[in-house]
């Protein structure tokens, strides 16, 4: 097996990893039974080429599937992100503060500063979680008859959605790009690589996020909307 067919094995596991860890988390919704959850088969085939490259990407292959099931994908995001991926990169930036505190100024800063905008997505992740999700789930229900449309239409926060969801991950590689370069990977911790490779894998995570959000789940909602007004 040549490099690049090996390195290209290794970016096609490493990016399906990314994808299925979503399969391995529960959800109550807000009940006692623990449900996981399922992705279509072509969906998950299709999101990975997302992972793999978005450019010229057919976004309208996405939009054949339900909005369910566009929402449930974003949602089981949002949960890999709260109970894993930031808890993991969380214990990261511990460590490095910890230990490295004192010989490494700046990098240790920066990983505080790491914190400060684990924050701001938290907030902003919640923001969605309680405002415009619901409203998609009320939009669906309207669509199926089981809500009055004009009572869900009324007050519709689409555009205020559109207006404040900035691309919230390019703090994160901001922060990926100044450690790079004041690191060497011959002389760069361990622990300071490991943080790298969580940043760096990270900020793809909600960059593909928000491309499934802008450009699959919002032309999707705009559609259904019309259908009912």
């Amino acid at each position: 097996m040549n490099t690049k067919t090996y390195n290209d094995l290794i970016t096609s596991s490493k990016m399906y990893q990314l994808v299925t860890e979503r399969l391995d988390l529960k959800s109550t919704n807000n009940s006692d039974n623990f449900e996981k959850f399922e992705m279509d088969a072509e969906l998950m085939e299709l999101i990975l080429d997302l992972y793999s490259s978005d450019d010229e990407f057919p976004y309208q292959n996405m939009r054949k599937f339900s909005i369910e099931q566009v929402l449930n994908y974003l949602q089981a995001s949002h949960r890999l992100y709260l109970t894993k991926k930031l808890p993991e990169i969380e214990q990261s930036m511990l460590h490095i503060f910890s230990k490295y505190g004192q010989s490494h100024q700046l990098l240790a800063s920066l990983a505080v500063f790491f914190n400060d905008y684990k924050n701001k997505l938290v907030a902003h992740i919640k923001m969605e979680e309680k405002e415009f999700f619901p409203y998609v789930k009320k939009v669906i229900s309207a669509s199926k008859g089981e809500l009055n449309k004009e009572d869900v239409l009324t007050g519709s926060p689409i555009e205020d959605f559109d207006d404040h969801h900035g691309p919230i991950e390019d703090d994160l590689k901001e922060v990926y790009h100044i450690i790079s370069q004041f690191s060497d990977d011959k002389t760069t911790p361990l622990p300071y690589r490991v943080f790298l490779n969580q940043v760096e894998l990270f900020e793809l995570e909600l960059r593909k996020h928000a491309i499934i959000e802008d450009h699959v789940l919002v032309p999707m909602l705009k559609e259904l909307e019309a259908s009912l007004a």
